[in-house]
């Protein structure tokens, strides 16, 4: 059973992040002890955790040895631990420094998830893929500058009051299964196995010998121009069969794509947090997914063709037209994004 976590909470957690002065904290943070104290410590206080709940230099070897400590652990219970590795305000964190959490992980049995921060970005490792190894990667990368709604969705499962450990790998095995996936696929794509061109050829009507010839065709075949008409078939066979009457046309996705094209090009704005949504009467494009912050409504008919851009509405000759308001729908999106 999923712990349920009340949305009330998840609101909370928003408005004290919002409310926590940030850059007053930074000006205060010259070295690790400052980070720790003006950053580190306040940020897990804002989870509902105590300062008694943070054990400091907690001692992570075996035996007699004694030198391996780690800035902090959270003791939730008597089975089960989570250490953070503080670094000072600034220091730039990457994959490899998490290495140095691996002596204290296999150290901790009592421990599954590890923490390397520097105050502003907070990465969260477990051991996935080997037991009582850290994982090479974070499952979850939290930015006190920059974050989303969904970010924050899971930002709350750390909150004292709702940590289910098990809960929380279950989901990072889901999220490390996921990325594997989506990296093993693209791989037969880019470069395609000799293996799955037999799967493809032997569902084809066509029928040929599938030999070197057959082959070689079939693996130009497979580019990037392909996959995107199989994309827009896909999306279109998955929306026409679980929205209960809502049809979502091919004029509505190459709209989407082409105002996706055009906001992607500004660096500010991560291709991954734009989503579309089809209604009965009108078709969204919005951050996140979220029915507060919608980028445009294209209104498209068999008479008309209409984009909304908040509270301004332009008729639309052909779809193509959509670039016409492209600072429009740029500047829509970045405020969004703040």
């Amino acid at each position: 059973m999923t712990t349920n976590i009340p949305k009330q909470s998840i609101n909370q957690l928003r408005k004290t992040l919002e409310n926590f002065k940030i850059n007053e904290a930074i000006e205060l943070c010259t070295n690790e002890a400052q980070t720790r104290k003006f950053l580190i410590e306040p940020f897990f206080q804002l989870l509902n955790y105590i300062s008694n709940d943070l054990i400091p230099e907690f001692n992570a070897d075996f035996g007699e040895r004694v030198s391996q400590k780690i800035d902090y652990a959270i003791f939730l219970n008597k089975k089960e631990t989570i250490l953070i590795e503080a670094k000072k305000y600034n220091s730039k964190l990457s994959d490899k420094e998490a290495g140095q959490l691996n002596g204290y992980f296999s150290n901790t049995k009592s421990s599954r998830i590890a923490i390397l921060t520097n105050g502003i970005e907070y990465r969260f490792y477990s051991d996935i893929l080997l037991p009582n190894v850290i994982d090479s990667k974070p499952f979850f990368i939290f930015n006190l500058s920059n974050y989303s709604d969904k970010d924050l969705e899971t930002l709350i499962k750390f909150d004292k009051r709702y940590v289910v450990i098990s809960e929380i790998i279950k989901t990072a095995q889901d999220c490390v299964f996921a990325e594997d996936f989506e990296a093993g696929l693209l791989k037969e794509f880019i470069v395609p196995s000799k293996d799955l061109l037999k799967i493809i050829h032997r569902n084809m009507n066509f029928k040929t010998k599938f030999n070197d010839e057959t082959q070689g065709k079939m693996i130009t075949m497979i580019n990037s121009a392909l996959l995107k008409s199989l994309y827009d078939k896909k999306v279109l066979a998955e929306s026409n069969s679980n929205t209960g009457g809502i049809i979502t046309t091919e004029t509505e996705i190459q709209a989407y794509h082409t105002i996706r094209t055009l906001l992607i090009q500004n660096k500010k704005i991560p291709s991954q947090r734009i989503f579309f949504k089809d209604f009965k009467s009108f078709f969204n494009i919005s951050i996140d997914d979220h029915p507060k912050k919608v980028i445009c409504k294209l209104v498209f008919t068999d008479a008309k063709l209409k984009i909304a851009i908040e509270n301004n509405e332009y008729l639309l000759s052909n779809v193509d037209d959509v670039l016409k308001y492209k600072n429009e729908l740029i500047n829509r999106t970045l405020l969004l994004l703040e």
